[in-house]
C-alpha cells in the first residue's frame, strides 16, 4: 500500500494492530450514587493522568514540551467543569466528563475555539479519563511492541509506544507536520500515513515492512522482500553515521558558498548541548515555555536572566529570540483571549503582541535590550502580515531603547526580524525590511504553506493539498528573496528547513541560513556540502517557470541530488 512518509526510515516487524473502543460512543450511568464519592474518584483520575502527561512531558526533547503543556492546562480546565456538574447536577464522573467533552466538542465543530486547542486533543483527554473511571487504566500495549498499526494516534500513546519498543508506525489518519510526526522523526521512528489502511486485512502478529523512505507499506513480504529491505535499512543506517560525522563541519558548498546551519530550541537547558550537535548559532528560541502555567505573565527582570545567561552561554553566536507566539494552539491562563471563528487567522503572533503591549511586549523588549550587552541577541517579531506591524515594533524598540538609556541602564546592539509565515508579509518583505530597520527575515514554512495552500497543515482531510514544494509556495518565497536580497539575511526556520529535497531550491532561491532541530544539522550540512550553489541558481529560475505541481519540483531536486551524489531518503 502506498503511503506518505512523515519520519523516514524502515522498519521490520510483527504488526501489532490497535483497535480501539470508543468510551465516549458507549452508554454510561448517569446519576451518582453519591456526590462525594464521585467527585473524589474524578480528582483521583485527574490526578492519575496530570502524573502521566507530566511524566511523558520529562521524555520530550524541550523544545516540544509545548505539546503537552497545552493539554496539561486543558485537562485542569475539563476535570474542573466536570466536578461542578457531579456536585450540582448530580451526575456520575465519567457521565460528567463525557458532557463537558460533547459541550465543547459542538463548539469546536461550530469554529468557536473556547479552549484554543483541537477537538482531537479534547476527545483524547475525555476519552483517557472515563477509561480510568471505569477502571480499565492498566497500559493496554505488552512490552514487545513492534510495528504498530491503527487509525490514529495521538501524541501521548504514541509516546507510551515508543516506551515499549515501537519500531515503526503506519496509520489510516495524520500529517506529516502533526505532533505525532514530530515526535516520530525527533525519536527516529519510521512513520507511515496510509490512506487506504484496512485494519481488518492485516493479521495480528503478521510479518510487515514499513519503507518509510519510499513510502509503501508491506503486509506478509516475501523472503526476497525481507532480504531487500534488511540490507536498505543497512545501508540507511551508515548514513545516519555519515550525517553524525559532518555535524560539527563548516556548511561549505563546493563552490564556496557560506550557509549558516542554525538550530531551533524551545528552553534555556537546550541551549546547554547545542555545541555537541554543531549548532552555529540558534535562528529560532521559542520561549513560549516561560509564560505557560502561570497566573502571571514574566517580568522584565526575569526575561533579563534568562536572555542575559543565555546569551552568555552562546559565547558570541546569534541567539534569536521570537517572540511568545501565543494564542491560536497557545492559550495563557492570564490571558483572558475572546472566542474566535477561527483562530488561526484571528488575535495571535504581533496583532496579539501589540493589544497586550504592557503584558508582553514591552517587558520582552526591554529586557532583551538590556540582556544585547552580554551576546548576540536578535528579536523575530512572528506573524506579521502588514508593514505598518514592521514600523510599529522598530518604533516600540527604539522608544524603550530611549526610556532606559535615558534612565541611566544600558542597552546593546539588539538586531530585528520577522517571521514570514503569511502571504502578504512574503509579498511585502522588502517594505518590511525598509520601514522595519529589519537585519534579517526568516520563513516559516509550515504556517506560510498553509496559508498559501488554504489546507490546515493538521487536518488529515486536506493534507493531501499541504505540501511545501508547492510552486505556489515556492514562486512566492522566490518573490520575497528578490525584494530582499543584500538587505538582509534570508533565513528559513521552518520543517522545510531540513527536508533534504528542499534544500538544493532553497539555496537556489538566495536563502542564506537554514534553522532546524538540532538532531537534523547533520544531515542538512551533508547535503549542502556536496552541492554547487551556482549551478542550481541557473536551473531554479526555470524549475519555477514550468512547475505545476510538487511533483516536478521534487523530480528536478531529486535529479539534482543524484548528479550531486547526495544519498537521501524522504
Amino acid at each position: 500500500m502506498k503511503g506518505v512518509v512523515a519520519s523516514p526510515g524502515i522498519a521490520i516487524g510483527k504488526a501489532n494492530v490497535l483497535r480501539k473502543v470508543d468510551v465516549l460512543a458507549v452508554p454510561l450511568e448517569a446519576r451518582a450514587v453519591d456526590v462525594g464519592v464521585e467527585s473524589e474518584r474524578l480528582r483521583r483520575a485527574g490526578e492519575v493522568l496530570a502524573g502521566k502527561l507530566s511524566a511523558l512531558k520529562e521524555l520530550l526533547p524541550k523544545q516540544e514540551q509545548e505539546i503537552l503543556e497545552a493539554q496539561q492546562l486543558m485537562l485542569e480546565s475539563l476535570v474542573s467543569e466536570a466536578l461542578e456538574l457531579v456536585s450540582q447536577a448530580g451526575y456520575s464522573a465519567a457521565y460528567a466528563v463525557r458532557s463537558v467533552y460533547e459541550k465543547y466538542s459542538e463548539m469546536l465543530k461550530q469554529g468557536s475555539e473556547l479552549f484554543a486547542l483541537r477537538a482531537q486533543d479534547l476527545r483524547d483527554l475525555a476519552s483517557r479519563l472515563v477509561t480510568l473511571l471505569q477502571g480499565a487504566g492498566a497500559e493496554q500495549y505488552g512490552a514487545g511492541l513492534e510495528v504498530a498499526i491503527g487509525d490514529e494516534v495521538d501524541p501521548i500513546e504514541f509516546l507510551e509506544l515508543v516506551n515499549r519498543g515501537l519500531r515503526g508506525l503506519v496509520t489510516k489518519s495524520g500529517g506529516v507536520t502533526s505532533h505525532v510526526a514530530i515526535l516520530a522523526r525527533l525519536k527516529g521512528v519510521p512513520y507511515l500515513i496510509v490512506s487506504s489502511l484496512d485494519l481488518d486485512a492485516v493479521a495480528e502478529g503478521s510479518q510487515v515492512i514499513v519503507d518509510a523512505l519510499e513510502g509503501y507499506f508491506i503486509a506478509d513480504p516475501s523472503g526476497s522482500d525481507l532480504e531487500k529491505y534488511a540490507r536498505l535499512a543497512q545501508q540507511y543506517s551508515k548514513l545516519l553515521e555519515v550525517f553524525a560525522s559532518e555535524a560539527r563541519l563548516e556548511a561549505l558548498t563546493l563552490d564556496g558558498h557560506r550557509v549558516n546551519v542554525y538550530c531551533n530550541v524551545g528552553s534555556f537547558e537546550e541551549l546547554r548541548i547545542l555545541d555537541q550537535y554543531g549548532c552555529e548559532g540558534v535562528g529560532l528560541f521559542r520561549v513560549e515555555f516561560a509564560y505557560m502555567a502561570r497566573s502571571t505573565p514574566p517580568s522584565e527582570e526575569e526575561l533579563y536572566e534568562l536572555f542575559s545567561k543565555s546569551a552568555q552561554l552562546m559565547g558570541g553566536k546569534a541567539l534569536t529570540v521570537r517572540a511568545p507566539d501565543i494564542g491560536g494552539d497557545k492559550p495563557v491562563p492570564f490571558l483572558e483571549l475572546p472566542r474566535e471563528q477561527n483562530p488561526q487567522l484571528g488575535l495571535r503572533g504581533a496583532r496579539l503582541l501589540f493589544k497586550y503591549r504592557e503584558e508582553l511586549l514591552l517587558p520582552l523588549v526591554r529586557a532583551l535590550l538590556r540582556a544585547s550587552r552580554h551576546g548576540r541577541l536578535r528579536l523575530m517579531l512572528p506573524m506579521v502580515s502588514a508593514v505598518e506591524e514592521a514600523e510599529e515594533f522598530r518604533r516600540v524598540v527604539e522608544e524603550e531603547r530611549e526610556r532606559l538609556e535615558a534612565s541611566g541602564v544600558s542597552t546593546g546592539r539588539l538586531e530585528l526580524g520577522v517571521m514570514v509565515e503569511t502571504p502578504s508579509s512574503a509579498l511585502l518583505a522588502g517594505s518590511l525590511v525598509s520601514r522595519g530597520g529589519l537585519s534579517f527575515i526568516s520563513f516559516g514554512t509550515n504556517d506560510l504553506t498553509q496559508y498559501v495552500l488554504a489546507a490546515d497543515r493538521g487536518n488529515s482531510l486536506v493534507a493531501y493539498l499541504y505540501d511545501e514544494l508547492s510552486p505556489a509556495v515556492l514562486r512566492l518565497i522566490a518573490q520575497a528573496v528578490r525584494q530582499v536580497k543584500g538587505r538582509a539575511e534570508i533565513e528559513v526556520c521552518g520543517e522545510m528547513a531540513s527536508r533534504p529535497l528542499a534544500i538544493p531550491v532553497l539555496l537556489g532561491l538566495g536563502v542564506e541560513s537554514l534553522s532546524v532541530a538540532p538532531q537534523f544539522v547533520g544531515r542538512v550540512k551533508y547535503v549542502v556540502r556536496r552541492l554547487r550553489v551556482e549551478n542550481i541558481k541557473r536551473e531554479v529560475g526555470e524549475l519555477l517557470e514550468y512547475a505545476e505541481g510538487p511533483g516536478d519540483v521534487r523530480e528536478w531536486s531529486k535529479k539534482v541530488l543524484d548528479e550531486s551524489g547526495v544519498a537521501v531518503y524522504e
